[in-house]
């Protein structure tokens, strides 16, 4: 059976504006997907364009902040923004840590240095949603590993590490072991964030050898030669990824301690492996 594509993190809807006070008013994104933000914490990604060039904006060097409101008028302003790159040295995002106090619709408005506050953005948070969140137990799925496949048939990374095909995603749940999981499709991940997030835990796994780091490839059918032919894997239906890349921490117990949507930095992962003790 054919089932339907995963979106991009950054396949998002926008509203260009115009400028406002003098000064150049981008356009603020979400950048998370919906379905994955629901009541309570939660890591939000946001992002600025250009509103001529359709640039990204963001930078290392600019500093930004976002002012949110809620359905029932619960207001958050100066919520501080961090810096993530997206595609390194070529697109940044910002995220923000929010603890959403209800679900519905909440609006977020950027404000960066040098440039006037965007207009509000809407981003819907439910009051749960499907996909696993942090303090829930992980679905233990079986997925293909490389002594039974040939890693160019369960992964499109160019340079796959066989490490992350040593396990079956429900044998490492379960082996008293701290997980890393990394749902990412790098030969098919339009928005160019699949491979850069797989670089990323290849770089933080040699400092953390008492975890298991398993890439869980998006699709089953590499071979396909269209968008419309690709077929998701158990795992990413079982778990309800509504988009990709996702990277999921889980401790020795099979609870997931953090996760990630679309981009993180290594600074990220690692912490979250150290708070485990890993």
């Amino acid at each position: 059976m054919t089932r339907s594509r995963l979106k991009p993190v950054l396949a998002v809807a926008v509203v260009l504006l115009a400028a406002c006070g003098g000064q150049t008013q981008p356009i603020g994104i979400v950048a998370s997907s919906n379905g994955s933000l629901q009541v309570g914490q939660q890591r939000v990604l946001v992002g600025l364009v250009d509103t001529e060039t359709q640039a990204f904006l963001a930078s290392p060097d600019l500093e930004a902040t976002a002012d949110l409101v809620g359905p029932n008028d619960e207001t958050m302003e100066d919520v501080p923004l961090e810096f993530v790159w997206a595609v390194p040295d070529q697109r940044g995002l910002y995220r923000a840590t929010v603890d959403f106090p209800s679900p519905g619709g909440w609006s977020i408005s950027i404000t960066a240095d040098g440039y006037a506050a965007t207009e509000p953005t809407l981003m819907m948070v439910a009051d749960d949603t499907a996909m696993p969140q942090v303090g829930e137990t992980a679905p233990a799925v079986a997925t293909r590993t490389g002594d039974d496949n040939p890693l160019d048939e369960i992964t499109t990374d160019p340079q796959p590490e066989p490490d992350f095909y040593r396990l079956s995603l429900d044998d490492a749940l379960n082996d008293d072991r701290p997980t890393v999981v990394i749902f990412a499709t790098p030969a098919f991940c339009t928005s160019a964030t699949c491979g850069p997030v797989l670089e990323t835990a290849k770089q933080v796994q040699a400092a953390h050898p008492e975890v298991d780091f398993l890439h869980v490839e998006i699709y089953e059918n590499l071979d396909a030669t269209s968008y419309e032919e690709l077929v998701t894997v158990d795992a990413v239906d079982t778990w309800a990824l509504p988009s990709e890349p996702w990277v999921f921490v889980t401790d020795d117990a099979g609870t997931i301690t953090a996760r990630f949507e679309g981009t993180l930095d290594p600074a990220e992962l690692d912490q979250a492996l150290t708070d485990l003790g890993a």
